[in-house]
Parts: C-alpha cells; structure tokens; sequence
C-alpha cells in the first residue's frame, strides 16, 4: 500500500448508501413528537403515561437492537443485517397505521425500534471493513452517515407536522415505505457482498446473543426508564436501586460468560471505548435536551405557534448540517480530540448565552444566533466521537462497539427528558390536560444545564488530549 492509498478517502457513494437506511431512526424519533395529540385523541388515550410508552418504546427496543445487531454483524456480516433491519422497519410500517389500541402501538413501536437501529451499527463494521480493504480514511463516510442522521432528526418535527395534516398520525409510518425501498435498492447497488461465512445454526447464535444477558440487559434499561419517568411527578426512588441490583447482575453474568451480550471484558480492554460511549451520552443529554427543550420554551414562554417554534429551529438544523460537513473536512486532517473541543467550546457558549442573555423578551435576532450556536456542537461531537472510536477497537469489534456507542445516545435522550422536566417545566400534557406552565427563567436553567455539560466534555477531551500527548 502506498503512501497515496493510505490517504484516499472512501467513495461517497458507500456512505451515502449507507446514511439513506440510518435516516429511519431518528426520523422515527422526531415525527412522533407531532403525531402524539392526534393518537391520543384517535385511539381515546387519556392517560398521558401511556402516550409516553410509545415515544420510550422505540427508544428501549432500540437500546438493546443496537449491541444485537452489532453482534450479528461480526457473525453474520454487516450488509446482511442491515438489509434484515430495513425488512423488519417495513413490516412494523405497514402494521402501524392498522393497531387497534395504544397497547398495540407500543408493540409495534417495539418492533420498529428494533428495525430501525440495526442500520447504524452495521454500516460503522462496513465502513471500518472497507477503509481496511482500500486503505482508505472513514472520516469521510463517517461524515455522511452523521449527516444523514442528523439532518432527519433536526428536521424531523417540521417535515412530520405537514405528514401529519395531510395523511393523520398514521402517515408517520406511511412514510417509512418509500425510504425503506431506496435504502435497500442503493445498499443492493453499492455497498459489496459480504463474504461466504460459515452456516451460523440456531444454537450458535444463540450463544453468540448471550439471551441470558440480553435479559438482563432489558431488565436494567426498564426499570430506569420508570425511575426516569416518575421524576417528573412522585419520584419512585426504589426503581434506581432495582436498576443497580440488576446492572450488577449483568455485570457479574457478562464477566463469566464467554460470549456475553455485554462484553465487559472488552470495555475493560479498551478504556477508549467506555470513554467514548460515556462522552457519548453526555453529548446527546445535550443534544435532545435542545431538541426538545427548546421547541417547548418557544411554544410556551414565547407564545409561538409550532410552525413558528419550528421554523426557529432551521438555524440549528442548518448549522449542524454545516459543521458536520465541516468537521468531516477537517477530521482528515486533525486528531478528534481537536473536533470534541471545538464542539465543547460551541457548547458551553451557547449554553453562556442562553443562561445569560436570553428571556423571553429577546429579539428574533438573538434566538436566531442562539440557535446557531447551538448547532455548532452536533457534527463536531458526534463525528469526534466516531473517529475516536475507530481508533479503539479492533475491527472484529467494531460491530459491538458502534452498537454500544448507539446504546450510549438512546441512554442519552432518555436523561435529556429529565433535564428538561428539571429545566423548562412541565408543559400541557396530551390531551390538553394541562400540568403547568414554563417560567420566563426556563431558558437559562436550560442554558446552565448546556453550558455545564459542554464544560465537562471540555475539561475531558482536555485531559485526554494531554494524556495522548504524554504516551506519544
């Protein structure tokens, strides 16, 4: 290989194939936000509880399909899985309009999270296994897939509420059909075969799946995920000690198993690649925490409309569309932890500025500016992170790996709806039931919550750059 080769970045057709499946899962995340009011109303759901249990479905479901789907990429081959994910996406797509209840709607939102999370792990084992086979640089590709699914996810609530008036709420997995059908046709065209691999029987992987593992696994997200959610009301402080009851169990199971769904003993292995997944939630408690915050302090302090909310919030969709192309440039160039504490800094002065400046009697000019500031970080961190995993695993890992990084951002929304509840406020629940309203003061406790999570990822990527520098 010479020395040209090392340098030549993977074509963009590989990561544009690829991003066209990863667009499902956040745009599935971020159109229900506008759907919820009519389901509620379609399917005579009162409860606002229970309309919480379709958005945390596809969250949980896809918590635990993204360490799966890692794992049967490195055994059945990443284009495979892939392909098997976007099947599955088109049958729970087509089932959801037809549910009859809130019950089966959460089924089927289990489903669909499962579909829909098994393409980001395997395209991270296709873009490490064709940068080795080219000698080639990821970043490029990387920095697609990151656009792809950053783009959809920061859209997503201005594309779903025209869905929405056009078609009902099930016009949100209406949707999903066409996308599906491209994903597949452009991963079929462009990205190669997977190598003949030897017959995997049912017994095999099984032990592969560890489904020991994978319960207990499921065991600790749920009972969180109820802590989490009874935050917002009584606290129900004894779900937590469920969780680390159950954690240490799975932690003990995995530690002995010899092929453990929680692979420990690789995480102990490569200090990168908790790290990674640790920075990785912080990220995105900061990144849904905008997402949904913001939208909401909008509608309430301010008094805008949704379409208004909606519109913006472009400035943080555009700029982080910008600076992913941006750090997708610069991340040929530069190590990560150059791309991590651009995007920290980014953080912590938007989070300054909302803290300090911002009430709800700022000017369009200054929430415009705040918004692009808060768009900054997104291609910065996310792609950072991805690269610096690249550099930490081993590519017979890299499938686990990027579904532990996956996991890492669900975990992250799931905190960043505490952050909001502790920010903002509660808001008028579903149905018109209403719970309260949001202070003048919301921004800047959001903003404080903001700048400190951009300060921790700061004083981290710090750390760890003068950590590398001493080893180097």
């Amino acid at each position: 290989m010479t020395t040209t080769d090392a340098a030549r970045p993977l074509p963009a057709s590989l990561g544009w194939a690829l991003g066209s499946g990863t667009i499902l899962q956040g745009l599935n995340s971020a159109v229900l936000a506008v759907a919820l009011v009519s389901i509620g109303r379609d399917l005579g759901v009162r409860d606002a509880g229970a309309l919480a249990w379709v958005v945390t479905a596809l969250y949980l479901s896809a918590a635990v399909a993204s360490p799966t789907g890692g794992r049967l990429a490195d055994l059945y081959g990443p284009r495979r899985v892939y392909l098997v994910g976007l099947a599955i996406a088109l049958v729970a797509s087509v089932a959801g309009p037809f549910v009859p209840s809130v019950g089966w709607l959460v089924a089927d939102r289990v489903l669909l999270g499962v579909g829909t999370a098994l393409q980001f792990p395997t395209a991270m084992a296709v873009v490490r296994r064709q940068a080795r086979l080219l000698g080639a640089r990821p970043a490029s590709a990387l920095g697609v897939i990151a656009l792809c699914g950053q783009t959809t996810a920061a859209l997503g609530p201005s594309v779903g509420g025209p869905i929405v008036a056009l078609w009902g709420w099930q016009g949100i997995f209406w949707v999903n059909v066409p996308i599906v059908a491209n994903a597949a046709f452009w991963v079929l065209r462009v990205v190669p075969a997977d190598p003949p691999l030897p017959r995997a029987g049912a017994r095999e992987t099984l032990r592969t799946l560890d489904p020991v593992g994978l319960l207990l696994f499921v065991g600790t997200l749920v009972p969180l995920m109820l802590g989490l959610l009874s935050l917002d009301g009584s606290p129900q402080w004894w779900w937590f000690v469920v969780t680390a009851a159950l954690l240490a169990l799975l932690v003990s199971w995995s530690a002995r198993s010899s092929r453990p769904f929680l692979d420990v003993r690789l995480l102990a292995r490569s200090p990168g690649v908790w790290r990674t997944c640790v920075r990785a939630v912080v990220t995105f408690v900061s990144f849904y925490a905008i997402f949904y915050g913001l939208p909401q302090w909008l509608e309430v302090a301010r008094g805008m409309s949704p379409a208004q909310a909606g519109l913006l919030m472009f400035p943080v969709f555009g700029v982080g569309v910008l600076s992913t192309l941006a750090a997708s440039r610069l991340g040929a160039r530069v190590r990560p932890r150059v791309l991590l504490v651009l995007g920290s800094l980014a953080m912590l002065a938007a989070g300054v500025l909302a803290l300090a400046v911002v009430d709800a009697d700022a000017p369009v000019w200054l929430l415009v500016l705040l918004g692009v500031l808060l768009g900054l970080p997104n291609g910065f961190n996310n792609l950072g992170n991805q690269l610096v995993l690249h550099e930490s695993v081993a590519e017979q890992h890299a499938g686990v790996a990027s579904g532990l990084y996956r996991t890492a951002q669900y975990i992250g929304a799931a905190l960043a709806s505490v952050v909001v509840a502790a920010a903002v406020g509660p808001v008028a629940g579903a149905g018109g039931a209403s719970g309260g309203t949001v202070g003048d003061g919301g921004i800047g406790a959001l903003g404080a919550w903001i700048a400190g999570l951009g300060a921790v990822l700061l004083l981290g990527s710090l750390v760890a750059g003068v950590r590398e520098r001493r080893r180097a």
